[in-house]
């Protein structure tokens, strides 16, 4: 038996509770990224906030024509740039693997040596298998698992324990809260579901029900090979600087916000094919008047039910929980340009606007009409506009972060 015994009091929660609070409106997702922010808390990063919003998760939008739902999260490109970006400006090694050639149990014989090694294992899964054993201990997923059904949907877990003796690896649930996020599930089970998470088999593509609606038919889910794992190495980086991290990172975001950097992971394809979308808080100002003009609709699933675009065509909770990462972000980025002496205001601001946003997107989650919906888009764009003019103008002294010392460490010099 082998389990990273302090991950129970590192796993980070990305839940909110809704107007029907716990279980039935516990509010959650990012699942993608929430395992890595509990693992740079469990190596030494408190703030994870200020490693959210590092990413540029947070500060993102896209929508595209081809299909209509739009999309509050996805960073600069696919989930491994968040995976592959954000350790590195943190000052921490992480990697990302799939498909190993020794199928199952080179893989699975990787997971236990770094869980051997006190690391937990974020990992994709076809969690539609996995469901039935976290409804054991879980209210919050018996309440999914009661109201869904047969459902079929990836979703990414942190693997934090397992036992050979008994059968079993200890899963972490990034959309509960603790204690119910932990639970047992048997290996065999995890296997089958790991394998699955490429949605491919015997006959090749084999779809899962509720998955978005493309074309009439179940869509893929992201498009990622069997066995995916994630994982951050312990040591951080004795060099790291925080100042210099917030020099790259701010302009990235800035970049992401402006929808300079769009790249969104779900319109894969040649460059010269892809079709226009909107990106950026502009793009979100764009989407909302489309709604408005009445040119956006809701969509339909292959079966012909309508599916409401911001309850159930998408999930804008992604959008509370990626704009209070963004919020969170900013206010470290005043405090710090606050301690070297430069001028913090125009953060301060930008903080304030992501956060208000954060707050709308709350409403957003639970309204079912579209030019209602519309209505509350409009006004979460225009704190995202504000807040990306508010970025632009702190650019300047941002910029100088890495050339001012901070005041404390010039009262320890004195």
């Amino acid at each position: 038996m082998s389990v990273v015994k302090p991950y129970d009091e590192a796993y980070y929660s990305m839940t909110w509770m809704g107007p029907k609070g716990y279980p039935e409106n516990g509010n959650s997702g990012r699942c993608y990224f929430t395992g890595l922010l509990g693992m740079f808390r469990l190596h030494g990063e408190s703030d994870v906030l200020f490693a959210d919003g590092t990413s540029g998760d947070g500060f993102s939008f896209r929508w595209s024509p081809v299909w209509g739902a739009p999309a509050f999260n996805g960073g600069a490109g696919a989930f491994h740039e968040i995976w592959e970006y954000t350790p590195r400006a943190l000052g921490y090694q992480g990697y990302w693997e799939q498909d190993h050639e020794g199928g199952f149990e080179e893989a699975f014989a990787k997971l236990r040596g770094l869980v051997d090694r006190g690391i937990p294992v974020q990992v994709g899964l076809h969690y539609s298998l996995m469901l039935p054993y976290g409804a054991k201990t879980s209210p919050r997923l018996k309440f999914q698992h009661d109201t869904m059904g047969k459902t079929g949907f990836g979703h990414h877990v942190v693997v934090a324990g397992y036992d050979l003796d008994r059968g079993t690896v200890t899963i972490f649930e990034p959309n509960d809260v603790m204690p119910y996020s932990r639970y047992e599930a048997p290996i065999d089970v995890f296997r089958t579901a790991w394998e699955q998470s490429m949605q491919r088999g015997p006959n090749g593509y084999e779809p899962w029900e509720h998955h978005h609606a493309f074309g009439g038919e179940w869509s893929l889910h992201d498009g990622y090979g069997p066995y995916l794992m994630v994982w951050v190495e312990p040591e951080r980086d004795s060099d790291w600087d925080i100042a210099k991290s917030i020099r790259h990172s701010f302009r990235r975001n800035l970049k992401i916000l402006s929808g300079e950097y769009p790249k969104p992971y779900a319109l894969f394809g040649n460059q010269w094919q892809i079709p226009r979308f909107e990106t950026g808080a502009p793009g979100m100002a764009a989407f909302a008047a489309l709604i408005k003009a009445g040119k956006v609709k809701d969509t339909f699933g292959p079966k012909g039910d309508p599916i409401p675009l911001f309850v159930r065509g998408n999930i804008p909770n992604h959008g509370v929980l990626g704009r209070a990462g963004a919020a969170g972000y900013l206010r470290r980025v005043t405090k710090e340009l606050g301690l070297r002496g430069l001028e913090t205001a125009a953060a301060a601001s930008a903080a304030e606007h992501m956060q208000a946003s954060s707050e709308l997107f709350k409403v957003l989650r639970y309204e079912q009409d579209l030019a209602k919906a519309g209505a509350v888009l409009e006004q979460i764009a225009a704190h995202e506009v504000a807040a990306l003019d508010d970025m632009t103008r702190a650019w300047a002294d941002v910029k100088l972060i890495t050339e001012r010392i901070p005041r404390m460490n010039h009262m320890a010099a004195e």
